[in-house]
């Protein structure tokens, strides 16, 4: 029997729908720092989630753009079709995967604002937003303070570093590599897709690198993607140079890895193509 509310949280099935895999459960929550307060949870759970089993749990993955996951119907740009992926995993004999998503603002600028590291950036990234103030940090917080043990206390999870996740593209693959790093005892995987990395000066994107110590010791591990095409060619040199950075301060293959395909466009189809791969990555030594 799947029930309908678990926690406060409702069962979602959409008519019509793009998702053919797992359960989508979902919850309207305050952000109390963000003018768009109100925002929906949406919580994809695997196919193999057994509602009758607390003994077997499972990792956790955290997403911005949480519209986007697994329904083209609900998403704001493209879908991700996380649903077919996971549900692809499991037949390979990977564990299932739990996605909490995260909804964007409406505003474009109140999306940056979330999803923006609290750091100077690039004059003509300033001149074309104007000025924001970056609520990166509380973003991070509530997912840390708030609604990961809102997540844990209500769903079958994984609740340790190792098996907790934070992912996104563009503004929100930014922040997911800066999440890892900002709360390095909490999560212990980054996918980050199309990382907007060049919101930043080369020297103020590493001397923000340096300020956190980043070395491999944080154990864990980092997952870069980036393709090369029309827009998305503007992000490729940051990205290069943020890999280059790991490896120079003792990453290698086991804890960062880098894909980079000139072909594709910045876009959920191109993230889709390779969010197995990103997945394989973390799950194949949990």
């Amino acid at each position: 029997m799947i029930p309908n509310n678990i926690g406060g949280f409702d069962r979602y099935i959409g008519n019509p729908t793009s998702m053919k895999y797992g359960y989508y459960y979902q919850k309207e929550v305050t952000l109390p720092f963000s003018k768009e307060k109100k925002r929906m949870i949406r919580v994809w759970l695997p196919e193999d989630y057994d509602f009758n089993n607390p003994h077997n749990r499972y990792p956790v993955i955290y997403m911005s753009d949480g519209q986007n996951l697994v329904d083209r119907y609900l998403s704001a740009f493209g879908e991700w079709e996380l649903d077919k992926t996971i549900h692809n995993l499991i037949n390979e004999g990977y564990k299932g995967v739990i996605a909490v998503g995260i909804d964007c603002p409406k505003e474009p600028i109140e999306r940056t604002k979330e999803l923006c590291p609290p750091y100077e950036v690039r004059k003509e990234i300033y001149e074309r937003e104007g000025y924001f103030k970056s609520y990166a940090n509380e973003y991070i917080d509530y997912i840390v303070n708030t609604l990961k043990p809102l997540i844990d206390n209500t769903f079958y999870t994984l609740k340790d570093k190792r098996y907790t996740g934070i992912g996104g593209s563009s503004m929100g693959g930014l922040m997911s590599f800066y999440a890892y790093i900002y709360q390095r005892d909490i999560f212990g995987y980054s996918l980050s897709f199309s990382p907007a990395f060049f919101f930043y000066e080369k020297e103020k994107w590493e001397s923000i690198l340096d300020s956190y110590k980043l070395d491999s010791n944080i154990n864990g591990k980092l997952f870069l993607y980036v393709g090369g095409k029309d827009f998305e060619a503007i992000f490729v040199d940051a990205v290069k140079s943020t890999y280059d950075y790991l490896i120079n301060h003792s990453f290698n293959d086991k804890n960062a890895s880098l894909i980079i395909d000139e072909n594709e466009v910045h876009h959920e189809k191109a993230w889709a193509k390779y969010l197995g791969e990103a997945l394989k990555y973390w799950l194949k030594d949990i």
